[in-house]
């Protein structure tokens, strides 16, 4: 009888475990927010869809307007441009729907309010992706190893041209080292990829703004504000390359590129420079991921520093390029490629001329640059700790 008795107590437990798996695998919730660049974040906290039995690593099915797909779930944006995927930024409190690169919003055509369904639909089927990938720095200046490196500030061509993360833009809390930066070097000409004119006025007025020098800069007329998304291969993304660089060559050097952290819209505008200036595919690999020592200690002849090149920085030269996806760059010409590129996206031939002119650059310039480079990265110590506390 205890026996008979026992197997009946395990099979109802089993049979009241299947409705409560059911349900924790399956939440409903709405678009909260349309954010800046077209991702869809949703009334459902990170902290409430992971108790709901969710975990990063996880493919989960999404139904949103008229979009019904599967998609991973993961704390940054590992999956490659144009795909899908839910988001839970360290930092953030809620997860966002998300095209890498693109506008889910604009894909689902859902805006705030509209309803939406996420499912489990394979348990650590994308947990790979997501250990491989998975990126967090700190925003404390003392997990860097120096001022330029928590900045990301470094030359591309010494005296002439540099890029950094935002001198007025403090969400990370580098905007006033980045600011010193620019001071110490002289920057006279500023290319502002990311920011709107209202978010820079709104930086003026914030309580910890320290940025006197951008707003001299600013109040001075020698900062272009583009606010421009990260869709590299829209036409959109173009044409604010070239109203940027066009600006450039109306201003005096040092110019100066940035975004937000320096080192995915800023990279772009720094690639494209670095080709005119005759830097190989290696030289402009090597300066991009000189990023991503000083945010997250990536060192070179690594299985992330490799995947991570592959992944951004070379599919950006493809592109570039007119390349499919993957294919090798290995005997392309990427100065042509690039003065194609300006050109047809509306760069007048005086403009690039003049703007080639302003940015000389010769072979041994270019090798010292490098050189640069490298004794940066050596110097960019590796996060302690510390780098796995949750900041974005």
């Amino acid at each position: 009888m205890k026996r008979f008795l026992s197997v009946v107590l395990a099979c109802l437990l089993i049979v009241a475990a299947i409705p409560v798996m059911a349900e924790e695998a399956v939440v409903s919730g709405a678009v909260a927010e349309i954010e800046k660049y077209g991702h869809a974040r949703q009334d459902i906290t990170i902290e409430d869809f992971e108790r709901a039995g969710f975990a990063l690593g996880d493919i989960v099915t999404v139904t949103a307007g008229s979009y019904t797909g599967d998609m991973p779930y993961l704390n940054g944006c590992y999956v490659d441009r144009g795909d899908a995927m839910l988001r839970a930024y360290p930092g953030h409190d809620i997860i966002a729907l998300c095209i890498n690169y693109g506008r889910f919003a604009e894909a689902a055509g859902v805006d705030v309010g509209d309803p939406m369904t996420i499912a489990l639909k394979e348990k650590a089927g994308a947990l790979t992706l997501q250990e491989i990938n998975n990126l967090v720095y700190t925003d404390l200046r003392s997990d860097s190893a120096s001022d330029e490196a928590f900045a990301n500030f470094r030359p591309i061509v010494d005296g002439k041209l540099y890029r950094s993360a935002s001198p007025v833009d403090n969400q990370h809390n580098r905007a006033r080292y980045a600011d010193a930066l620019i001071r110490d070097a002289g920057i006279r000409t500023v290319m502002n990829l990311a920011n709107t004119e209202e978010e820079i006025e709104a930086s003026f007025d914030a309580e910890d703004f320290a940025s006197p020098y951008y707003r001299e800069l600013y109040e001075a007329g020698r900062v272009i504000v583009l606010g421009m998304g990260v869709d590299f291969a829209s036409d959109e993304f173009a044409e604010g390359i070239v109203r940027g660089y066009t600006f450039l060559t109306e201003g005096e050097p040092p110019y100066l590129v940035h975004c937000i952290e320096g080192k995915d819209r800023a990279l772009f505008a720094a690639m494209l420079l670095e080709a005119l200036m005759g830097w190989s595919e290696a030289q402009i690999v090597e300066d991009y991921m000189v990023s991503y020592a000083n945010y997250y200690g990536i060192e070179p002849g690594t299985e992330k520093y490799d995947l991570i090149a592959e992944r951004n920085v070379k599919e950006m030269l493809r592109n570039v390029a007119g390349l499919e996806k993957g294919v090798s760059l290995e005997g392309i010409d990427l100065k042509a490629a690039a003065e194609d590129y300006l050109l047809r996206h509306g760069m007048e031939e005086e403009t690039l001329a003049a703007l080639e002119t302003k940015l000389p650059c010769t072979s041994a310039g270019a090798f010292f640059a490098l050189a640069v480079l490298r004794f940066g990265q050596r110097c960019a110590a590796s996060p302690p700790s510390a780098q796995l506390c949750q900041n974005k």
